[in-house]
């Protein structure tokens, strides 16, 4: 029984693999571009601006270093100006610290861009 379900875990681990993989490769030139436009602006405060699905950017920013909210909202402003409009795309700012030492989201602010 313990094998099956060894067997079982590596399948659905496998699984589950593939399927994120497919999500972070399938993403447009345009959603990377504005990945590293923003990595590239003179002034990102934050370290990372990641797609974590079609409509969701995460952006990693030391804790403090800017008001999140207000920067989120400016985010959306780019992303308008750079064809995301109609897209309705959730900017989330998340503790860069959190993210890196722990892996895991610490979220600061979220702005849903219209």
């Amino acid at each position: 029984m313990k094998a099956r379900f060894t067997f079982s875990a590596t399948i659905l681990t496998l699984l589950l693999s593939n399927h994120l993989y497919a999500q972070t490769r399938d993403f447009s030139s345009a959603h990377k571009k504005i990945e590293r436009a923003l990595e590239g602006a003179v002034g990102f405060p934050g370290s990372d601006a990641i797609w974590v699905k079609h409509n969701a950017l995460l952006i990693a920013v030391a804790k403090g270093a800017v008001n999140e909210k207000k920067y989120a909202k400016q985010v959306c402003k780019f992303l308008g100006a750079n064809g995301f409009s109609s897209q309705k795309v959730s900017v989330i700012i998340v503790d860069q610290a959190a993210l890196r030492s722990h892996n895991q989201w610490s979220q600061l602010a979220e702005a849903q861009c219209e």
